[in-house]
């Protein structure tokens, strides 16, 4: 005899009460950089940097030709941007939430920070392009001559090594572009770089030393390594360049005390007044900050050619 005479497919079914939530990427742009509270009433965001110079002279009696320290102020302005999410329900997928034992407003609650916390990686590292040149916020992923940090190209990427040890040799290389610089000999910066570019350097360095990697080796000069998806070139290439080149990743590596660099943050992320209309509730949420205020981009190094473009379609 059928089971299905004594009992229906619906009795035979376990529901599971558990609502299961996909992994998501980690937001990096908070965790990375400091942020600098700066008003919420205040649209962009002005610093300035000192620099001068004192250079003593040999000096004879009554002589008049005695040298001057020279202090200058350089400064730069950063625009403040506003953005939104808003959660919304109607009373009765609130009931119906409740009668299943799901909290559509913690879940709800819990997405909008979510999508604030992407526009803010996006923001840092992508930029938010206009066409009033007062309103552009540059990213890290612009070009370096906009941005004024420094870069270094590899001579051969990490998906097609041949000579690990150039490899190894060229990321001291670069490295040695924030070392060298007056005051940082002892610095451990730190490497960004896309997830699957990580996964290449962490390949056996040969087969007769397979606990060995190019990671292994250079993992000493800096104090973190951190995969950065919006490194991507599928993420940040689009405004730089044509289609064809939009799998070119980016990496970077660079120092993050608070005297470089920081975020400037104008309003935390902030719940609006809620709207009800035809049995809709909705709860906007505002936040408000500006690109990332590089106040030593020299401390800043892109890196370039470190994947062929070609075998990540």
């Amino acid at each position: 005899m059928a089971i299905n005479a004594i009992a229906t497919r619906e009795q035979l079914t376990y529901i599971d009460n558990t609502v299961y939530s996909p992994k998501v990427a980690p937001l990096l742009a908070r965790s990375l950089f400091s942020t600098i509270n700066i008003g919420a009433e205040n649209d962009s965001y002005r610093y300035r940097v000192k620099t001068g110079t004192a250079k003593a002279a040999a000096y004879n009696d009554r002589a008049t030709d005695i040298p001057v320290v020279d202090e200058t102020f350089r400064e730069t302005q950063v625009p403040v941007t506003m953005f939104a999410l808003a959660a919304e329900y109607s009373y009765f997928e609130l009931k119906t939430a409740q009668k299943v034992g799901v909290n559509l407003l913690a879940d709800q609650a819990q997405l909008v920070a979510r999508g604030l916390a992407e526009y803010e990686d996006k923001l840092i590292f992508n930029g938010q392009h206009n066409s009033d040149p007062n309103m552009n916020i540059k990213g890290l992923t612009d070009k370096a001559n906009d941005l004024g940090v420094q870069e270094f190209t590899f001579s051969q990427a990490f998906d097609d090594a041949t000579d690990n040890i150039k490899l190894r040799n060229e990321f001291q290389a670069a490295v040695g572009k924030i070392t060298h610089l007056v005051g940082y000999a002892g610095a451990r910066p730190t490497l960004m770089l896309p997830q699957a570019r990580i996964e290449e350097l962490n390949r056996p360095f040969n087969e007769y030393n397979p606990q060995i990697t190019v990671l292994s080796m250079i993992q000493p000069w800096f104090d973190q390594i951190i995969a950065v998806p919006e490194l991507e070139g599928q993420y940040w290439h689009h405004k730089n360049a044509s289609t064809a080149d939009k799998n070119t990743d980016m990496g970077y590596i660079c120092l993050r005390t608070p005297e470089i660099a920081q975020i400037p943050l104008a309003m935390e992320r902030t719940q609006m007044p809620q709207e009800t209309h035809n049995m809709s509730t909705r709860i906007p949420y505002v936040e408000k900050i500006g690109g990332l205020a590089m106040r030593y981009p020299h401390a800043f190094v892109q890196l370039h050619g470190i994947n062929d473009p070609n075998k990540s379609k």
